[in-house]
């Protein structure tokens, strides 16, 4: 099962994420809240997925979806602290060349200030 939770840090959307983000485990979840964020002018948002255990292709495209939606709006999605086996998949997906990965959420906090 996939929770999302939302918090603000310093005027950035943190959406902390736990769980597997997998083809019928509540994916349409983080869409709905990126939505939420997007409509009520939040553009700035840092995916934490440091609680996340598993992800597939049905994951990685929702992934991309939301930094597509925050895109459009004309703000920023980024994503921190994947475990070794979601950078992995990241690596396959080649998500690194589209959305920004950070391996913390500090760091992906930090680079909204530059």
């Amino acid at each position: 099962m996939l929770e999302i939770t939302t918090r603000l840090v310093g005027g950035i959307m943190v959406l902390d994420v736990s769980g597997s983000l997998l083809l019928g485990r509540g994916l349409d979840g983080l869409s709905q809240t990126v939505n939420q964020l997007v409509a009520q002018q939040r553009l700035n948002v840092v995916v934490n997925l440091q609680k996340v255990s598993v992800i597939d292709s049905s994951g990685v495209g929702d992934l991309v979806a939301s930094f597509s939606l925050v895109k459009k709006a004309g703000g920023n999605l980024k994503l921190a602290g994947p475990s070794h086996l979601v950078r992995d998949v990241f690596r396959i997906a080649r998500i690194p060349t589209i959305i920004e990965v950070y391996d913390s959420e500090e760091a992906a906090l930090k680079t909204f200030e530059q």
